[in-house]
């Protein structure tokens, strides 16, 4: 019997400047498994460059991150494998088709991709039948599904979403919550939004500015 990951995540007295500019300070914070955050703050309040110095695209100030997994800390470069992020700013190569663009983070993650489970995940949000299509005939709402199947194919034990309703419509953001709430009982959810309807999914906030 597989152990459970016991996901965790500790923050400690992070801050971010750019220049002479302070864009958040002294965050603290601990979750564990099940735990659903909500990020939340007016526009330039820091959410997002709080989530990507989270997920390790962009540097901190100061403070420090530790991702863990059953106690252990996961090494840096080790995070992508445990890690899902969708952001309006993440760039998907157009010149790809979406499964092709599927199999290529999946390369880059160091991980198979488990082909069953990934015709699942274009059937739930509606893009089964388009897969082998080029990305560059998408609307921005498919591109935003595309980037949510990219963030779940490899069943993260860490989400985090910047703005995830972003050109989604309603059966697009019910596919979205319907799935994230699925896993969220076993993995540590990360939500930065103003979205009203976000925050009903959110068990913890945070609140920036």
């Amino acid at each position: 019997m597989t152990a459970p990951p016991r996901p965790a995540l500790k923050v400690a007295g992070i801050a971010k400047q750019f220049g002479l500019r302070t864009i958040f300070s002294n965050i603290t914070f601990q979750l564990a498994a099940g735990d659903v955050l909500a990020v939340t703050g007016n526009n330039g309040s820091g959410k997002s460059t709080l989530v990507k110095v989270l997920a390790n695209v962009a540097e901190r100030t100061e403070g420090a991150v530790e991702w863990s997994l059953q106690e252990t800390p996961l090494p840096d470069e080790q995070l992508p494998q445990h890690l899902g992020f969708v952001a309006p700013y993440l760039q998907l190569y157009t010149e790809f088709t979406a499964w092709e663009h599927l199999e290529m983070v999946q390369k880059l993650r160091g991980l198979p991709l488990g082909e069953e489970y990934g015709k699942e995940l274009f059937q739930r949000f509606g893009l089964l039948g388009r897969e082998h299509e080029l990305l560059r005939t998408f609307s921005s709402g498919m591109l935003q599904r595309v980037k949510f199947i990219c963030a779940l194919a490899h069943l993260p034990t860490f989400l985090i979403l910047d703005e995830p309703t972003t050109n989604l419509d309603e059966k697009g953001i019910e596919a979205m919550r319907q799935i994230v709430a699925e896993g969220a009982p076993n993995r540590i959810t990360i939500i930065a939004t103003n979205d009203a309807d976000d925050l009903t999914m959110c068990s913890l906030r945070l609140g920036l500015g």
